[in-house]
């Protein structure tokens, strides 16, 4: 099989604990900019850009992507860079991705923040109400060239799951690694992986979700309350599948991408969970002493 090459920001001192950021569909690593700012001073910060996605190699056969690859394609992240101890930040797709690396190896998470993310098929996808665009871009193969000859997706998405109206800047940011047809087919095909109740993604979900139970890391879930995707259904079943997790936070002033809403209080999330950790491990030195 063909090898890609998987870009990543790998930003912070190489001694400090791990910090990995995982987007979803269909933006890159750019999702993550201000937590990278934040938090590259006590974290070694990495934030890859799935491959298909972002400054990543993009294979132009839809086939290639599925859920399993890319849990296999951040696996093997993950051990080329001796990762240990893992903050886990995963948002949208990144969720199935990351969480599919969690339940394979539980002893190397040590924290997670998700974000507007789930963790066990959609059960009716057909009752998603979607802005025309992304309707248009899932109605067959019509709607799929169209989406591929100009990105219906990809600007529907920017518009339709902010809170606010980002900046022109903003959304060049998020299109400028998708210029053309050909480097769009990882936001198509992770689209139809997320409607169609055929894909193997769906049997992989599963398997994840059941095995969530084996997961003993802390979890704290952050959830625009603004998603007109993934309801807040999504954040309870996280929650009742992580036997360690808190109570999901709901922000009012913030959608589906709310790592670009509130990246505040994303880093906050962080840090408060960095603090916890290091109050933890001081409290039992001093019983030690």
């Amino acid at each position: 099989m063909e090898q890609y090459r998987m870009a990543f920001v790998d930003q912070g001192p190489a001694d400090a604990p791990p910090l990995l950021l995982l987007h979803g569909n269909p933006t890159w690593s750019f999702l993550f900019r201000d937590l990278i700012r934040q938090a590259s001073d006590r974290f070694r910060v990495i934030a890859p850009d799935h491959i298909g996605f972002g400054l990543s190699d993009k294979p132009r056969d839809p086939a290639y992507h599925t859920l399993a690859r890319h849990i296999e394609n951040l696996t093997s992240l993950v051990n080329a860079l001796n990762l240990r101890n893992i903050t886990l930040v995963a948002h949208g797709w990144g969720g199935p991705i990351g969480l599919g690396y969690t339940v394979n190896h539980p002893e190397n998470i040590a924290k997670m923040v998700l974000c507007n993310t789930w963790a066990l098929p959609v059960t009716d996808p057909a009752r998603i109400k979607l802005p025309l665009a992304l309707r248009v871009a899932n109605s067959g193969s019509i709607g799929r060239f169209l989406d591929s000859l100009l990105s219906l997706s990809m600007a529907a998405v920017i518009s339709s799951r902010t809170y606010r109206k980002p900046s022109d800047w903003t959304v060049e940011g998020y299109s400028y690694p998708f210029p053309n047809m050909a480097s769009r087919t990882a936001i198509n095909a992770f689209t139809r992986m997320f409607f169609d109740p055929s894909n193997p993604a769906r049997e992989t979900m599963a398997r994840i979700y059941e095995g969530l139970k084996s997961v003993a890391a802390p979890a704290d879930l952050l959830f625009g309350s603004n998603d007109p995707v993934l309801t807040k259904v999504s954040a309870y079943l996280l929650r009742d599948a992580l036997h360690n997790s808190r109570e999901p936070v709901f922000l009012d002033d913030a959608s589906h991408m709310l790592p670009e809403d509130r990246p505040d209080v994303l880093a906050a999330t962080v840090f408060r969970q960095e603090q916890a950790l290091e109050t933890k491990h001081e409290s039992l030195f001093n019983i030690l002493s």
